[in-house]
């Protein structure tokens, strides 16, 4: 399907990986599901949230993209592809709505500076850590993904990520992500 919330859910899943117990993420954030910070009833994840099913944790990534995508609508004035839409998506989901709202990203985007726009993507891969801004692998992985839906270079379609019994538990997200974009670079 190429809508632009199915298209995000697939990077999402990919990118995140599902976890049914809270975690922190490698910003340092309670997570749950697919990566979400809060419930459907907008509780914040905290290390004492219950665990949750894989059909909860795909239920809470779909309301929270769709959530997500009513305000996006809000702040782009300009018309966007599924594939376009689905790329920011999931960068507002990673990044919350705000960080978006002051972006260079949106302001060259509602100018018509399409292509300057998408490029910003790329630059938003660095987290907070100790007082320190670093770069994250996982997040450049994340940024270039995005950065290939959203020229059209990929059809839209990342492949929901799958429990497999090869990967050894000490494997990182990071190294995931980066197995990750490399098959993508290898499609394109």
């Amino acid at each position: 399907m190429n809508d632009s919330i199915f298209i995000a859910a697939g990077l999402a899943r990919e990118c995140e990986g599902l976890r049914l117990k809270p975690y922190i993420c490698p910003a340092g954030y309670w997570t749950i599901g697919y990566g979400n910070r809060c419930l459907a009833n907008g509780s914040a994840v905290t290390r004492l949230t219950p665990a949750i099913t894989a059909v909860q944790a795909e239920a809470l990534l779909m309301l929270t993209l769709a959530g997500l995508r009513y305000k996006l609508r809000q702040l782009v004035h300009v018309a966007l592809t599924p594939n376009k839409e689905g790329a920011l998506l999931d960068w507002q989901f990673n990044l919350g709505t705000s960080a978006i709202a002051g972006s260079t990203l949106l302001r060259l985007l509602n100018s018509g500076q399409d292509l300057a726009a998408g490029e910003q993507l790329l630059l938003w891969n660095h987290a907070h850590k100790d007082g320190h801004l670093i770069t994250l692998p996982g997040l450049t992985a994340r940024r270039h993904a995005e950065w290939l839906i959203y020229t059209g270079a990929t059809s839209g379609h990342v492949p929901a990520a799958t429990p497999s019994p090869s990967i050894p538990p000490t494997t990182t997200a990071d190294q995931l992500n980066r197995n990750e974009l490399a098959r993508v670079k290898a499609n394109v």
